[in-house]
């Protein structure tokens, strides 16, 4: 993706955003909502179609002018929306081929269907009957259903909006390691703002922030420049209220009578502080970090 500039009336969602991805990789979009996350996958899809935007896709080397979803899906590019885009009263095989049915002659084979359906749940770890109903299954189940449908559209490059996005822990977990097994030979692009969801498996590591691409690089890379930014401080709660005032504060506990807390701050908040090791959640809040008022300390 090649400067691409997105506008609604007088806003601008994307502004001159490059992007390059490679097979075998994954890819994480990490901003906060309304950075334009959503608006750059929706472009790359065709949701927003050619002509809405300015700049150029190219893939597999050719320049896309997507105009549907449709042209898309047709080059190996499967999105699948925070929103999932299942029907809840069919059958998990009937969603999974829909617009796609396995038929000869006009007539749905649905023995080729349920057996077809069946060998896709196997490969993304969903051991779920064919026939049941989408609506009788869990959150964390249909999104295995959404990535099972992307597969069987042969899809080299897809495209995850918010995917962990209601999923309990232990979900999430499995998800984030189908999500490495799937990226074994395909590109996946994803967009999240739960940054500890990526920071294991991604390969490279996006911030966006207002429409703009504001830093790059693998976890490892990305987070060098935080080393000497994150803090550990003992304190009272009154010094406590007094940090959060000042400064990000990432985790906060209690232990007996002290406050101990996470402090990103560019230099050392007291001076008992104690370094640490930065992770990508740092980083995070070092860059959009959050509003810190009177209230808000007021409730340590």
């Amino acid at each position: 993706m090649e400067n691409i500039t997105k506008t609604f009336g007088p806003v601008k969602a994307l502004t001159d955003v490059n992007l390059s991805v490679d097979r075998g990789e994954i890819h994480a979009i990490c901003g906060e909502n309304g950075a334009g996350k959503s608006t750059l996958m929706n472009v790359l899809s065709g949701v927003y179609p050619y002509g809405s935007y300015s700049g150029k896709i190219t893939f597999d080397g050719k320049e896309c002018k997507y105009h549907t979803i449709n042209d898309s899906e047709a080059d190996g590019i499967v999105i699948i929306h925070q929103e999932l885009a299942l029907s809840p009263f069919l059958s998990i095989a009937e969603n999974i081929f829909i617009g796609n049915e396995q038929a000869k002659g006009g007539v749905i084979d649905w023995d080729k269907t349920r057996a077809e359906a069946k060998k896709l749940l196997d490969r993304v770890g969903l051991p779920e009957d064919p026939d049941t109903k989408v609506m009788d299954i869990g959150v964390g189940k249909q999104q295995l259903v959404e990535i099972a449908k992307a597969l069987s559209k042969d899809v080299k490059l897809l495209i995850l909006d918010e995917p962990t996005a209601g999923l309990d822990p232990r979900e999430r977990v499995r998800f984030r390691n189908l999500i490495s097994a799937l990226a074994d030979r395909r590109i996946i692009l994803l967009s999240t703002h739960i940054v500890s969801d990526v920071e294991y498996i991604a390969d490279e590591i996006l911030m966006m922030r207002e429409g703009k691409l504001i830093h790059t690089g693998n976890p490892e890379k990305i987070i060098c420049p935080m080393q000497g930014k994150v803090w550990e401080c003992h304190s009272d709660a009154a010094g406590a209220k007094a940090l959060s005032r000042q400064h990000t504060i990432a985790n906060l506990r209690r232990e007996k009578d002290a406050v101990v807390l996470r402090v990103i701050a560019e230099h050392p908040p007291m001076p008992q502080a104690r370094m640490l090791t930065p992770t990508l959640e740092d980083l995070y809040l070092y860059c959009f970090g959050e509003e810190q008022d009177d209230a808000h300390a007021d409730r340590i």
